[in-house]
């Protein structure tokens, strides 16, 4: 599968939510919702567990106002990476914490939620 490269550098292609979404897939729907539970105490229902990267228009509810997809979009970039000021705080610090880490396919958050 190649690569689907949100604004951050998140791997679309391999984020359990996009694949639930392609896939069609209740089961890793419901295993992305007891990720985002889990880590983050968040109850999101299990229709709302969908999307399909942040360059379509269908993004998971939390990612709909992703400030670096709105500050790419305003520099009229595809992604963060072709900023001149890639990368800053803010999305250093973020992806580190989360960026391809994280309720993704072959990755372990040490939770136990992940393939």
């Amino acid at each position: 599968m190649r690569k689907i490269l949100g604004c951050c550098g998140h791997d679309c292609s391999r984020c359990i939510t996009y694949l639930a979404t392609t896939k069609n897939d209740d089961t890793l729907r419901k295993q992305s919702q007891q990720f985002y539970k889990t880590m983050f105490g968040l109850d999101i229902p299990l229709d709302e567990v969908n999307c399909l990267g942040c360059h379509s228009n269908n993004v998971f509810e939390l990612c709909k106002n992703c400030p670096f997809a709105k500050c790419a979009s305003e520099r009229k970039i595809a992604e963060c990476s072709e900023c001149v000021e890639y990368p800053c705080n803010a999305l250093a610090e973020y992806q580190e914490k989360y960026v391809n880490k994280c309720n993704q396919v072959t990755r372990d958050c040490g939770n136990g939620i992940n393939e």
